[in-house]
């Protein structure tokens, strides 16, 4: 069955530099994109974001592995990929609340993942984040 938010797992699934237009398609306007280090309220912004990630990393891709839609909500289960020039390869595990308008066009894309594990992988910044996780019992 195609539903919405299978739908917008196979743009993030397939999302590149050079279909960013995608995201678009599936998004409203006035999309609220949120995760632990952006919050904007547009769609222009939101691609922006998408196009710098794009820009500062390769091999970006995310594997979604769980899909719970009801209505006009859903949440997905995802691994985002990358390599970084700063880090080497890394890769995280997140989950997304996801809310669409009645043209069921995306209209919140909230990330819930824990930023100080990307930050540990920066150097220097990293060990500092590392040893802090530990003594807080966060390994």
């Amino acid at each position: 069955m195609d539903t919405w938010s299978s739908k917008y797992v196979e743009v993030l699934e397939n999302l590149s530099a050079k279909n960013l237009q995608s995201l678009g398609d599936v998004t409203a306007h006035s999309v609220c994109f949120i995760d632990p280090f952006n919050s904007t309220r547009t769609q222009l912004a939101f691609m922006s974001i998408m196009q710098d990630m794009f820009t500062q990393l390769s091999s970006v891709r995310f594997v979604v592995h769980t899909v719970v839609q009801q209505d006009d909500t859903a949440f997905i289960y995802w691994t985002f990929y990358a390599d970084s020039r700063f880090t080497g390869p890394f890769d995280f595990q997140g989950t997304s609340l996801l809310k669409v308008n009645e043209e069921d066009k995306v209209i919140l894309h909230h990330d819930f993942w824990d930023g100080s594990i990307l930050m540990q992988k920066v150097p220097v910044l990293g060990s500092i984040i590392k040893r802090l996780r530990i003594k807080l019992g966060h390994k």
